[in-house]
């Protein structure tokens, strides 16, 4: 049942009446699915025999791979979306979360198994709607990193990183693509999947860590009832402590994955973990397309003249009080996050952004 209800959620009624309420149509479909997956159940195991002669029959990945990596609501859905359908790349996609034991399989009895052009820019705290859209495949991850999505590990066994070689390796036999998969809490572990996966490159979100506890103590609120319940990676110092003080606590978050972020920066090194300002993505989307065909996937755009992609827009609307805005700001300082909140909303406040973009 993890699967269906991760172990993390607190409060799973309370979240079934909020994504019943939020008209979200990928806050639906994430229902759906986890019903689907159910009722696939017989045929995913019947599946799972083709699937793992796959995995047997695969060789060592040769071809990029891009993991878009960073905090949750830092951006990382918006570009992954932006990415896939702009290259001509792979992407795990909706479906294989109905058959976690044969996502390679199932995919592959359909005739246009990869649907790039229905990327779309909208998501729900990074769900998608369709079988074909990006999805994080978390149902898969789980079988090499274990069932805790709060946590990360400190290695991984020669077992389980021969299993996940031999999965990228089958999936880019069956797509014959580069591919590009998103995992939040991957700038936790990067170098474990660098050193298993080296054609592998990193790109890390960060976003103003104003507008980022906002989103965060959002996140908490509609995913897990409350704001003081934690969403994402949590400093394992931290996780086992009550959490009084909500801002405090979502501010030292914060510089819990920007450290986190700037140690796999050094252990990997910038060539192979890139950091990417969500504000400057969203001001101009076409550098980055066109930086990632140039430097990782050695081609020339396909669409000709990547400045077609048409800047995101981000909200600058603040979504706390004055006091409690004013809270943030003082912890946000006292995390040492301060330079980089005026960085950002001088940033933010010097441009217009013409699209709006339902991800934020």
């Amino acid at each position: 049942m993890h699967g269906c209800l991760p172990s993390h959620f607190v409060d799973p009624f309370g979240l079934t009446g909020r994504l019943l309420a939020s008209k979200s149509s990928a806050a639906y479909f994430a229902m759906l699915s986890s019903l689907g997956r159910i009722a696939c159940l017989p045929a995913d195991l019947l599946l799972s025999g083709r699937e793992q002669a796959l995995y047997h029959a695969a060789t060592e990945a040769k071809l990029p791979i891009i993991f878009i990596v960073g905090p949750p609501r830092s951006g990382t859905t918006l570009v992954a979306q932006t990415l896939i359908r702009h290259l001509p790349v792979a992407y795990i996609n909706n479906l294989t979360a109905l058959f976690p034991r044969s996502p390679i399989s199932i995919n592959s009895f359909f005739d246009r198994p990869l649907r790039n052009e229905r990327q779309g820019d909208r998501s729900y705290f990074g769900k998608t709607a369709g079988f074909w859209g990006q999805n994080d495949a978390l149902h898969i991850w789980d079988r090499w990193l274990g069932t805790d999505r709060t946590t990360f590990p400190a290695e991984l066994n020669e077992d389980r990183r021969q299993k996940m070689k031999a999965f990228f390796g089958a999936y880019e036999t069956f797509s014959g693509r580069p591919l590009i998969a998103k995992n939040n809490n991957m700038n936790a572990f990067a170098h474990l999947i660098a050193d298993a996966l080296p054609t592998a490159t990193f790109i890390c979100l960060q976003r103003s860590p104003r507008a980022l506890a906002q989103s965060l103590l959002i996140s908490r609120q509609q995913i897990q009832g409350s704001s003081k319940h934690r969403y994402g990676l949590v400093d394992p110092e931290r996780k086992e402590q009550p959490v009084d003080d909500a801002i405090a606590d979502v501010c030292r978050q914060i510089r819990y994955f920007r450290d986190l972020e700037e140690t796999q920066r050094a252990r990997i090194g910038a060539e192979r973990f890139w950091t990417l300002s969500y504000e400057a993505f969203c001001q101009n989307p076409s550098a980055l397309v066109a930086k990632v065909a140039d430097e990782i996937l050695r081609m020339a755009c396909p669409d000709g003249q990547p400045s077609s992609i048409k800047p995101f827009n981000i909200s600058k609307t603040d979504k706390l009080n004055p006091t409690d805005l004013a809270h943030l700001e003082a912890q946000l300082r006292l995390c040492g996050l301060g330079q980089h909140m005026e960085d950002s909303q001088e940033y933010m406040e010097a441009r217009t952004y013409r699209r709006t973009s339902s991800n934020i």
